[in-house]
């Protein structure tokens, strides 16, 4: 009994050990590398790291070398068993507003080991409130407006379905 104690703390503290000092800043700078290979610039952003997540501020995305979006804010929380990120205050910019002014105040991405490829998602905006998921594995975003607001700009891309609007595309 006391040899699986001590493996159980063992194993925990190089868990929590693996997590506090992992390499975030070098993640997101790999993560970076994998964007610009298809066309989407993270630029103009501050970085700020420390032991438990790493935080973005004032980045705008570029997609093809127009800009896409600003982003206020971006806190990822990297856990060694779910994954986060958070997203803040999305402006769109250039070609997106010909969306209308869709702005995002909060958007919620979820990942787990325990489904690696299925992230869950919950956003608040100008649009109102929405959840939904992207499934990798069959390159499927699906998201449902749960509170629609000002629609009408977005109205074109959104289906009817019995429990509301919904968007659903594959990539």
């Amino acid at each position: 009994m006391r040899l699986v104690k001590y493996i159980l703390l063992f194993l925990l503290t190089l868990l929590l050990g693996l997590y506090i000092f992992m390499p975030k800043t070098a993640l997101y700078y790999k993560a970076e590398e994998y964007l610009k290979s298809k066309s989407v610039v993270v630029g103009n952003e501050e970085i700020e790291s420390n032991l438990l997540r790493f935080k973005l501020q004032h980045a705008v995305v570029y997609y093809q070398g127009a800009d896409l979006a600003r982003i206020e804010e971006v806190q990822i929380k990297p856990f060694i068993l779910a994954n986060s990120a958070i997203l803040k205050s999305i402006e769109p910019l250039g070609i997106a507003k010909k969306f209308g002014n869709l702005r995002v105040e909060r958007l919620e991405l979820k990942e787990s080991i325990f489904k690696p490829f299925y992230i869950k998602l919950y956003a608040t905006g100008s649009f109102g409130k929405a959840d939904g998921y992207i499934d990798l594995k069959s390159h499927l975003v699906h998201i449902d407006l749960r509170e629609p607001k000002d629609i009408g700009a977005i109205k074109k891309l959104l289906k009817k379905g019995e429990e509301g609007w919904y968007y659903e595309s594959k990539f």
